[in-house]
Parts: structure tokens; sequence; C-alpha cells
């Protein structure tokens, strides 16, 4: 998001591509479904990058033989660092004002982050992170591009500068050199980036190696138009060509705004077109003939927008994100308007008051790269302690909900949790009214490491067996729990089941996985391979420990299930059969309901809890089919268990149950819940045929 050095700052398609880029990223975070892919002007600001930061250090180097590192990291640090620390602080106080406890940890965590730019980083780690993975967007999110850059500014002139030394130190050609020296890792980046597209897109979108090589396209676009006498392309003396390809670029950005989407896989080949969309467009520069852009790239609303492209990409994404929890509500047409209304005004103060005065003073000494580093560094540690003090806080206030919440369930209270829903003992307890256990703040994190670790992640392929109680006596039920993180969120019950010695238990779990024999639904294609590379282990492993084995419990989440009504059931019955005809039985779990919302979020912000706060409605949430459900019984040897009652009652699904809350976020049970349905996970074993009564 870099703004030219004094010689750029005339290139009207330099401007226009900004505006057009910031439009594209702005337009696509406030009505995503109207321009899904416009999350291409990122790209388009990392070629521009590239082309200028590339042109600057030649002309430098041209000029004076050498790059004085420290004056270019301080001249970059002037010109991004006081907008962007300014809408870090801002963000900061916001959060700390307007959004709940529960919050803070991720998000004063990601402004750490984008302070000391590790953003993108931190959201390649957290992508790969199941529990992460299901994290409401941070504030400070969009920072992630930003720290793509400022890696880009640490390492390009390093490369430029080897070159310029290596070639005079040989009496060799500059310029030859430094082809090589960014030519190369252009290459490499874009080979690493088509690879890791297709084996880990999650983390491909973020990590600096698979972005390089855009930056890389515009420094050798840069580096190409350098080399020649004119600074121009061969096409200088055919306006009309030029023209042709200028709007060409242009239409192909807009082209991929529209077009691709969330399921395209970016970066990889998808990447491509909006690369040399820019590039072209870049050299291409102004034609000057009828049909030229020209007159659109100078149009001052364009040179306005492209102005204050930084400012509005900094601005735009924290009141997304923090408006709504203001309002309580999701984001209208009017309220998203505004946001954009409110961006251009606040990008254009920033750039007049902040973002100039600090890029062009002498005062202070701020000229002098040493005092310019200093400045960063006590801006960095004020952001970064303040940071931490909001993130500590939310720690705290997570251990001592953490701590109230212990005494509630050692009291054991009647009708606490599940049992206020047991449709064959109606309880109610006067005494609960108003308890959240776990409160919101801890309900997020309310998962103990000794389930997190018996857990197969979504990259991971291999078995990864837990075990809870006497696995192997033979006189108490073995009880073997196959599935996902749905399965996982009853692993708890089936815990504690085995610690009264009434069951022994082993899992099998892995995230995004059911138990079918086709591949799962989902647009991260390392989901769905590594989920198959996994059950390809598990069937061996499950007939394998048949013989020792009294009952499978599976489940899953059912929207991940691919094909048709009758395919799903197929899958399913193609890949219980082996263990059931091994006299195996088998229990499917209907599968949990998926709310619309977090109700952590709604849980946050009211002051008493009543029995029908931030409940769902249960058409709204069980409303999937479920092929769990419906091919319980399909295969001998194989019932359902229904836990729906414990989790609806009269057409309504709430979110505190018995003085629990139920969720840990829109699908996902807390632990504490689960423990609760214990008792009635046993009953309803037992009602099923599927383990011996007592005694």
């Amino acid at each position: 998001m870099s703004m030219p050095a004094a010689a750029d700052r005339s290139r009207a398609e330099i401007t226009a591509l900004r505006a057009c880029a910031v439009l594209l990223v702005v337009l696509y975070h406030l009505w995503p479904g109207r321009l899904p892919g416009g999350y291409i002007g990122v790209d388009v600001f990392f070629v521009i990058s590239g082309f200028l930061i590339t042109s600057h250090l030649l002309r430098e180097s041209d000029s004076t033989g050498t790059i004085d590192l420290a004056r270019f990291w301080a001249r970059r640090a002037r010109r991004l660092l006081p907008a962007a620390y300014l809408v870090l602080a801002t963000t900061a106080v916001a959060v700390a004002v307007w959004l709940p406890v529960m919050s803070w940890q991720q998000n004063f965590r990601q402004i750490i982050a984008s302070t000391l730019y590790v953003q993108n980083w931190v959201l390649a780690a957290d992508s790969v992170d199941y529990l992460a993975a299901d994290e409401a967007p941070a504030a400070a999110q969009h920072y992630w591009t930003l720290s793509i850059e400022e890696q880009f500014y640490l390492v390009w002139p390093l490369l430029i500068l080897a070159a310029v030394v290596w070639a005079r130190r040989r009496s060799s050609s500059p310029t030859r050199a430094t082809w090589w020296a960014i030519g190369v890792p252009t290459v490499a980046s874009l080979v690493f980036s088509l690879w890791i597209t297709g084996a880990n897109p999650s983390a491909a979108y973020f990590v600096t190696p698979a972005r390089a090589w855009q930056f890389g396209a515009g420094g050798l676009l840069g580096l190409y138009l350098a080399g020649r006498a004119s600074g121009s392309t061969p096409l200088a003396d055919r306006p009309a060509v030029l023209s042709l390809i200028s709007w060409a670029g242009f239409a192909a950005l807009a082209w991929c705004g529209f077009r691709y989407g969330a399921t395209t896989p970016f970066p990889g080949t998808a990447a491509l077109l909006p690369v040399a969309a820019t590039v072209a467009i870049i050299a291409a520069a102004e034609p000057r003939n009828l049909a030229s852009p020209a007159p659109l790239m100078r149009w001052r609303p364009v040179g306005f927008l492209g102005d204050i492209s930084y400012s509005m990409y900094l601005w735009h994404w924290p009141p997304i994100v923090i408006l709504p929890v203001i309002l309580g509500r999701n984001l209208g047409f009017t309220e998203r308007l505004l946001i954009l209304l409110g961006t251009i005004a606040a990008s254009a103060a920033t750039k007049r008051w902040v973002e100039d005065p600090v890029r062009f003073t002498h005062r202070f000494g701020m000229r002098r790269p040493l005092i310019t580093l200093l400045a960063t560094t006590v801006g960095a540690a004020v952001l970064v302690s303040g940071s931490w003090v909001g993130r500590d806080a939310a720690v705290a206030a997570e251990r001592t909900a953490d701590a109230a919440a212990e005494a509630v369930v050692e009291s054991a209270p009647e009708c606490f949790g599940a049992a206020a829903m047991d449709p064959m003992h109606p309880c109610s307890n006067p005494d609960l009214d108003g308890t959240m256990v776990p409160a919101p703040e801890a309900a997020g994190g309310d998962y103990p490491k000794k389930y997190e670790d018996c857990f197969t992640g979504i990259t991971g392929t291999d078995l990864n067996a837990c075990e809870f109680g006497p696995v192997d006596d033979p006189d108490i039920p073995h009880v073997v729990l196959v599935g996902d993180s749905h399965a996982r969120a009853l692993l708890p019950a089936l815990d504690e089941l085995a610690s009264q010695g009434k069951i022994s238990v082993t899992g099998q779990i892995k995230g995004s996985c059911s138990w079918t024999r086709d591949p799962i639904k989902h647009p991260d294609q390392v989901r769905v391979d590594s989920c198959e590379a996994w059950k390809a282990k598990l069937e061996p492993w499950l007939v394998e420990q048949a013989p020792s084995t009294d009952l499978i419990i599976t489940t899953g989440y059912a929207r991940f299930n691919s094909g048709t009504h009758e395919e799903q059931v197929a899958s399913m019955q193609a890949a219980w059969k082996p263990l059931a005809d091994l006299g195996v039985h088998i229990v499917a779990v209907r599968d949990n309901p998926r709310l619309a919302k977090d109700p952590l979020d709604c849980l946050a912000r009211i002051d008493t809890v009543e029995p029908e706060s931030c409940a769902s409605r249960e058409k709204d949430v069980l409303d999937t089919f479920d092929a769990f459900q419906a091919t319980a019984g399909t295969v001998p040897g194989s019932t359902l268990l229904d836990l729906t009652d414990f989790y609806c009652r009269d057409g309504t699904c709430p979110a505190v149950i018995g003085g629990v809350t139920v969720y840990r976020d829109i699908s996902h049970l807390t632990v504490t819940y689960a423990k609760t349905l214990a008792p009635y996970v046993y009953r309803g074993l037992i009602e099923i045929g599927a383990l011996p009564p007592p005694g």
C-alpha cells in the first residue's frame, strides 16, 4: 500500500491503479456478495509496490553506486508507520471500549502482531489451527497485507544492493546481476505459490513466500524499463495499442473482481491474471490518443482516491468488525454506506494532518534515520505494551470466570446443565437463573488440553488414538468414538462415564472428517485430501480393533457430507458395513445445532440472562439433512441416538441451559455442557440397546 517516490507521483496510471485497488478491497469487504473477488485489490497493491520500490532503488544505485539502507528504511517508516500506528491505537481503544472481554485476547494479540508486522504469519498459523480457524475476524486482521509489504521492504533492497556490490567487485554488469538477484526469487516464489495453493490453501493466502512473486513481477517490470534508454516500452510510438492494453488490463481487474470468489483457489494460478493486468497497465503508462484511458486516470476523484488509498485501506476494516457489536445486529445498507463515507473522510484527514506532515517534516531531526528509528521504536513499544495489558486483562477475566465455573460445577446444583432439559424428569432450579457457566469470556476456551491432544488436525493424516478408562478390562464395555470436531464435542461426556467405570473409551477423531466412504464437501482441498488419507488408515485400524470393540459411536458436521441425500446415506453405509459385519454395534448421533450467529457475542452484551436470551429457532438451526440420522438403522446393527431434546424444546434452542453456556462458537458445545450430557448419553445408549443395563 505504499505511495510513490517523488519522481513517480505524476504517474497517472499508478494513481488510478491505487484507486481501483482500494475500491476493490473496500467494496468487497462492505458488500462481498456484490464483488466476491474484490480481494485481488491486494495483489494490485503488491505489484505497484514492487515496481515503485525497485525503480527507486535502481535510480539510487545508478546515481550513487550504492543504496543507503538506513535512509531507505527510515523513509519507508516515515511514510507508512504514522498512519498505521494511529489506526492501530484507535482500534485498540475501540476494542477496549466496545468489544466484549471475550474478544480481547484475539484482538490485542493481532494488534501486537500488526504493530510488529508479522500479522500474516499469525493468520497463517491460525488458518491451520482448528480451534482458531472458527474465530470471528479481528479488528486489525487486514494488517496482514501491510506485514507482507514491510517484510518485502526489509529484504528487497538487500537483494538489489547485493547484486550491485557483487557486480562492482567483478567488474560485471550491475543490470545483469540485478536480473538474477530478483528474477530467481520471483520465479521460486511463483513456483512455491502454485504448489502451496494446492497443498495448503488456507496458509497460502497469507504466507510471504507465496506472495513475493507479485512484488517481483512489478520489480522485474521496473528493471526492464530502467534498462531502456527512454524508460518506455517498445510500443511507445503506438498509442492505440497501448490504450488497448491499458483498457484490457482494467477490464481484466474488473472481471476478476466480479468472477472470482471464496471458492477460487488463491493465490496460485488465479493470481496470474490480476498480476499480469496490473503489469500491463503500468507498462502501458498513460497512452496519448483519443481512445486512451488517460482522461479517466487524470479525473480528480480518481486522483483523490488514489492519494488517500493507503489510509482508506487502514481505516475501512475496524468499523466493519466493531460496529455490528455496538449495534447488536448485522450491518444494513445504510450503515455500510456510512462506513464507506466515514472511511473516505477519515482517510483524507489522515493524509493531510498525519501522513504528509510526518513524511515531509524537517523538524525534530526526523529526516535522520536514527531519530526515525527511535520514534518508531517508541511508537511500537507503546502499542505493544498497551495491547499486552489488554490481553492480560482478558486472560485474568477468563481465569476468574473459570474459577467461578469450577465452584458452581463442584457444588453440583440441582437441574444443572442438560438436567434442565430432561424430558423424562422435568426440572427447574430458580437458583440458577442468571447463571452462565462458563462466562462468555471463558466459554470460547472451554476445552481442556487433554481433549485437544487426542485430535488429528485439519491437515494431519496420522491416526491419533486417545484412551479413557480401563480399556483392557473385558468386563467393561469398550466404546470407540469416530468422527470430526462434533464427535469430539461428545468426548467429555464419554470421559465422564469412563471415570465412573461404566465404559472405556478410545477416540479416533480428525478435524473436518466424517466417517464416510466418499470425500467430504469443503472448498479447502487440503482438508479433503488429508481426510481421505486419514480414513484410508482408519478402516484397517477399526477392523483390527473390532474383537475388543463393543460399540462405535460416530457423528460429525452434517453440512460437510457430500452428494445428494441418497449418496450421503450410501457413502455412510459403505463405510459402516465392514464393521457391522464383524458384529460391532454402531451408534450414529444426530448432529447438534449449528447457529447463525456466535451466541457468545450476544451473551456478552446482556446484563441479565433470561430463558430466551440469545436463543435460536429450532427450524433455523437443525434444518440441514443429517446423513447420520438417515443412515442409522439402514445398516444391520446400527441405531440412532438423538440428543436434540437436550438442545431444543418447544421449537427453541437456548444458548444457556440450566445455568450452563451451551456453545463455545456457532456449532461446538462447551466441555461444561457436554459433561452434563453424560447421564443422558448413557441412558440413551441403554435404551437403544447399544449398552447393557447396569448391574
